[in-house]
């Protein structure tokens, strides 16, 4: 199984943030501690989910365009 995509996103308006993966063979939830590591990757985009090698190499259209902050700020187009 991979990990690189994203099967479901909830979409709640929450600062908080769980991950969690199946297991088809337990059939359970278990939690993610560690995304990048679940992922295998250096880094993962709370904007946009994908993962790549580093946050500076990553384009992403989630980022502020003002601070370069991932996921949108509140002080955008001052």
């Amino acid at each position: 199984m991979s990990c690189d995509n994203i099967m479901f996103e909830g979409q709640v308006d929450s600062a908080r943030r769980l991950n969690i993966i199946y297991d088809d063979v337990e059939r359970h939830y278990h939690v993610i501690a560690s995304l990048t590591g679940a992922m295998a990757r250096k880094y993962v985009c709370k904007g946009c989910n994908k993962s790549g090698t580093s946050d500076f190499t990553h384009a992403c259209d989630q980022t502020c365009s003002d601070c370069m902050a991932c996921t949108s700020c509140e002080f955008s187009n001052v």
